[in-house]
């Protein structure tokens, strides 16, 4: 069925009242139009079939037992057994349709809403709680799917018995009948205030349980900070204070549908003790008959149930429109991150100028804007920097300026520099995590923003410092890039990512490792990591100080590896430590988001003080 995302993420983005975000996910029950009629439909024959019932109970008293026509007390004992059957056969089609229409309706929205959160770029996710998140695509479509399975339903079938069984008591009694309905009109400012407080209660305990999944997820991924810092006492202080507020709100929303639903339980049965007396005046006097006020009494019972379903019909219908409210907060924040032909706005980016594709023999600062020519034929990987800079939203200064970098196809960049100089920042730009503010990063002669991101990232592979990993076996961790790969190529990579630790582990390379990855150690971690980004075989390798958490004689070996695995491939890589700078045919400094000097490792040190200084400092580290 086709996703109705796009029609969402094209509306404003400024909020909405809780209803009018239900009645935008309205299109999510467009596949399901044909089950839908079907149910109300069956729901209606159900609701027909029951206030015909005591109108043969009227036949019945009036008639077969008044004026002695025995003769149809068996005919219409048989109707109003069907009718009971039919009854309950409408019930039980309406009950199995809509259990999986409303199930693949949720199962659409999270669908939508996982494919949208990839979307977003990871800047968003930086600011939002990953227990705000799981809660808006867990409890929050489970709310949207309950009320559009049954309150939905609910309401309109019940608004329908209700008119229908007031018309039946006005045409009975017509005096008697109104009075009937004029007694259930203070229900509906109660009905309103009612759902006044209930919204800002609903919204408040959904939002505080998305700050307690997140308190929970943060201790589980934490327990071992927690555990060696002995501060699992602190964490659970915290997890106490916020499920306490949780309690609180909850009380507090309990008490108040509660007292409505005592509310909504005393109108109708006060209704059917007025209308006991009013009606037993009725037939002393001979405006109403003995059988009447049996279908009259029969017929008013039938409204208690749509009096007292109001208060779950509300609080449901109240929970899904808070819950959509909040899904919508997701689905309309824009991704900032797209396919050029997605772009809404296609208008030439300011400040993006061309750079010279022509061979050199290394990587060196470019004086000046050049013309892009796109890559000899047979080589791929040619990345350029072309006058790039970069600035985080609201910050006051950029983190890149005027970067101009070119790496010719198969050779190899290490980019050095002080900690928060921005060498994490340029790395993102390739793969397009983030997009330069200004001038333009272009993979063999093409801007990567003109490019797919399927074949952009399929181009580029990377390996973070702070490695990630799956909760799943190692080998599917190594393969996520080359889900194809043979085991030859499996264990080649790992040997070049001197991971071949994976085959000892218990079940070799099809044991799991744990959420995350916290399984093994962080250099194990990292070596999967590496691995995986190797295993990919792409044009353009991105590492990002991918050796930090190993040992001196290990990361020897796999710098070793990586220069002999690097020959055929454009590679820039973050290092701090000398001996990973022995990968680079060319070192580039980075200093305050400027390069401000490129060469060898042995020019630089005898050319740029800070670049020796910042050496002698990883040396005194190793050292120690």
């Amino acid at each position: 069925m086709p996703p109705v995302t796009p029609l969402l993420v094209t509306r404003a983005s400024a909020r909405v009242r809780p209803v009018g975000a239900l009645w935008r996910l309205r299109g999510y029950l467009r596949p399901f139009r044909f089950q839908m009629i079907v149910m109300f439909a069956a729901a209606i024959g159900a609701v027909a079939a029951e206030i015909t019932i005591p109108l043969l109970i009227k036949a019945v008293i009036d008639g077969a037992i008044a004026h002695g026509y025995r003769q149809l007390l068996v005919p219409l004992a048989l109707a109003a057994i069907g009718l009971g059957t039919a009854e309950a056969l409408l019930n039980l089609i309406r009950r199995w349709i809509q259990a999986s229409a409303v199930a693949a309706m949720e199962k659409t929205i999270r669908d939508d809403l996982y494919a949208h959160l990839q979307r977003l770029p990871a800047s968003f996710h930086d600011n939002w709680q990953s227990g705000q998140l799981l809660s808006r695509a867990t409890t929050d479509l489970s709310s949207i799917r309950r009320f559009a399975g049954f309150g939905l339903i609910f309401m309109v079938t019940n608004v329908m018995t209700f008119v229908a069984v007031v018309a039946l008591l006005i045409h009975l009694n017509w005096w008697l009948g109104l009075v009937t309905a004029v007694v259930f009109v203070p229900v509906l400012p109660i009905c309103l205030r009612f759902e006044k407080r209930y919204r800002v209660l609903s919204r408040r305990v959904q939002d505080q349980e998305g700050d307690l999944a997140t308190l929970i997820e943060e201790a589980a991924t934490g327990i071992r900070v927690l555990k060696a810092l002995g501060r699992g006492g602190h964490a659970a202080a915290r997890h106490d204070a916020q499920a306490a507020q949780v309690y609180r709100t909850q009380v507090e929303k309990a008490s108040l549908l509660g007292s409505f639903w005592a509310l909504l339980d005393l109108i109708p049965n006060a209704v059917i003790g007025l209308i006991m007396v009013l009606g037993a005046i009725a037939v002393s006097t001979g405006a109403l008959s003995l059988g009447g006020l049996v279908a009259f009494i029969t017929l008013a019972l039938q409204l208690v149930w749509p009096v007292e379903a109001l208060g779950y019909i509300l609080a449901s219908g109240q929970e899904a429109a808070t819950a959509a409210q909040r899904v919508l907060e997701i689905f309309d924040t824009a991704p900032e991150i797209t396919d050029k032909d997605q772009d809404q706005d296609s208008a030439e980016r300011p400040g993006v100028r061309a750079v010279d594709s022509a061979e050199r023999p290394g990587v060196r600062a470019v004086p000046g804007p050049r013309a892009a020519e796109p890559a000899p034929p047979g080589t791929r990987g040619h990345l350029v920097f072309d006058h790039v800079s970069f600035s985080y939203p609201g910050a006051a200064e950029p983190v890149l300026r005027d970067v101009v970098l070119d790496l010719p196809p198969g050779r190899t960049v290490v980019l050095t520099g002080a900690t928060g100089s921005g060498k994490s920042t340029l790395l993102q730009l390739v793969p397009r995590l983030a997009d330069a503010t200004s001038g333009a990063v272009r993979l063999d002669g093409t801007d990567v923003r003109d490019l797919p991101l399927e074949q952009l990232r399929a181009a580029v592979g990377c390996a973070f410092e702070d490695a990630t990993l799956f909760s799943a076996s190692v080998r599917e961790n190594v393969t996520f890039g080359a889900p194809d790969a043979d085991e030859d190529a499996v264990e080649a990579a790992l040997t070049a990512a001197q991971a071949r630790f994976a085959y000892d582990l218990p079940w070799g390379l099809d044991t799991r490792i744990g959420e995350q990855g916290m399984a093994l150690s962080g250099g194990q971690r990292q070596r999967i990591a590496l691995a995986r980004a190797i295993l990919a075989g792409p044009d353009v390798l991105i590492l990002d100080d991918p050796l930090s958490a190993l040992d001196v004689h290990t990361e020897e070996r796999v710098t070793r590896a990586l220069h002999e695995i690097l020959a055929g491939a454009t590679a820039l890589v973050v290092a701090h430590r000398p001996s990973t700078v022995a990968l680079a045919d060319t070192v580039a400094l980075l200093s305050g988001g400027v390069i401000t000097a490129t060469g060898s490792h042995r020019h630089l040190l005898a050319s740029s003080p800070e670049y020796a200084t910042l050496m002698d400092t990883e040396d005194l580290e190793e050292s120690a």
